[in-house]
């Protein structure tokens, strides 16, 4: 029963991971309801973009899944011993009670693993970005940069109130120009459908604040993050940049600019994020993560580039085998946090042991003999 709980957990580390994909492919999951409601997406085309993001992965992305589930395994275990211990105290022997109770607490053990390893990744992120995004042109090196611009929406859903984002962006590349620290600019952003272009809009408001449309490249595919930074170097051959766009959206470009070998610091844009903006971008980490390990994801046009097999040379045998080893340590550290009700209500009671039957000695009778007196003949 035990190895089938585990074998159980190891699912819902899949589903958890699926869990993640679903929302974040999508703007976020309220639109995908929307756009199955409204006949634009079916749930059949829904599984096909599911299965295609698998299309790319290979074995690194294969490694990069056992070190991950690893990771989870191990907060998983960590979080079960630490916290939800306590609560095993509310089993009471009884087969459905003490089930349901182990079902609620694998899913609180996952939340709280959840939330955890969102801490992780972000603190990981952050760690590495924040010491390369300057806020100020004098603390950039005095010399010419080519600055890549990541596109927003001009306006708010509405269509007619400002995006601040927007604004400040541009704002943030002007004080770069009239700083003398731009060689070139290449404005990344979506141009999906014909009457929203996020580079032309950019450009207009770049040129009308005196920035020269000499200096000005345009990438109408930049739908993502990603595929703006894997597009500056694959297509433009961009291998050192500026990136310009606010604070929290600079991290995350960052650690992509690092991990597909793209010399990169930031240049910080005014503009502070909400409440359910902070909630969606610190979401957004882990699935970069996923984009990166698991999936091997690639530009909507364009390619990472041919990555070289895994063999059994000397560098991917100790590899594999370090993360083997990692895989192993998680499985023992998260397989105690499997036990059914509490330790002592799984194991066996010990039988009581039978009392010897023991005869007691019946009291031997004294047999009172009786005196006879025996008369003395005289």
């Amino acid at each position: 029963m035990k190895g089938l709980k585990f074998l159980l957990f190891l699912l819902i580390i899949c589903l958890l991971i699926v869990l993640f994909l679903v929302p974040f492919y999508y703007s976020d999951i309220n639109t995908l309801i929307k756009d199955v409601n409204e006949g634009q997406r079916t749930f059949s085309s829904v599984w096909d973009d599911f299965r295609g993001y698998f299309k790319h992965a290979d074995g690194w992305n294969l490694l990069g899944f056992m070190f991950l589930a690893a990771s989870i395994m191990i907060m998983h275990g960590i979080v079960d011993y630490l916290v939800l211990h306590r609560l095993d105290r509310f089993y009471r022997g009884q087969f459905y009670w003490d089930g349901f109770m182990w079902f609620l607490r694998r899913q609180l053990s996952l939340l709280i693993t959840m939330i955890f390893f969102m801490f992780i990744a972000n603190l990981m992120v952050d760690f590495y970005s924040n010491i390369r995004i300057a806020s100020e042109p004098s603390e950039i090196i005095e010399e010419k940069h080519t600055i890549l611009l990541l596109g927003t929406n001009k306006f708010l859903q509405d269509g007619v109130s400002e995006n601040v984002y927007f604004t400040n962006r541009i704002d943030a590349v002007v004080e770069l120009y009239k700083a003398g620290l731009i060689s070139t600019i290449l404005i990344s952003g979506d141009n999906s459908k014909k009457d929203y272009n996020e580079p032309r809009d950019m450009q207009r408001s770049l040129i009308a604040k005196g920035v020269p449309a000499a200096l000005i490249k345009l990438d109408f595919a930049g739908f993502r993050t990603l595929d703006s930074i894997v597009r500056s170097k694959k297509l433009f051959g961009l291998k050192s940049l500026l990136v310009v766009s606010q604070g929290f959206h600079l991290q995350r470009a960052l650690f992509l600019a690092w991990y597909f070998g793209v010399d990169a610091i930031g240049y910080e844009a005014r503009g502070n994020m909400n409440f359910s903006m902070f909630i969606r971008e610190h979401l957004a980490v882990p699935k970069m993560l996923l984009d990166i390990m698991v999936l091997n994801t690639q530009p909507a046009y364009g390619s990472t580039g041919v990555r070289r097999k895994l063999n059994f040379g000397q560098k991917d045998v100790v590899l594999m085998s370090f993360i083997l080893i990692y895989f192993g340590i998680a499985f023992y550290v998260s397989y105690d946090a499997f036990d059914f009700g509490r330790k002592d209500a799984m194991e066996e009671k010990p039988k009581p042991i039978a009392k010897r039957r023991t005869t007691k000695a019946k009291p031997k009778r004294t047999v009172k003999k009786k005196a006879v007196a025996s008369k003395s003949k005289s």
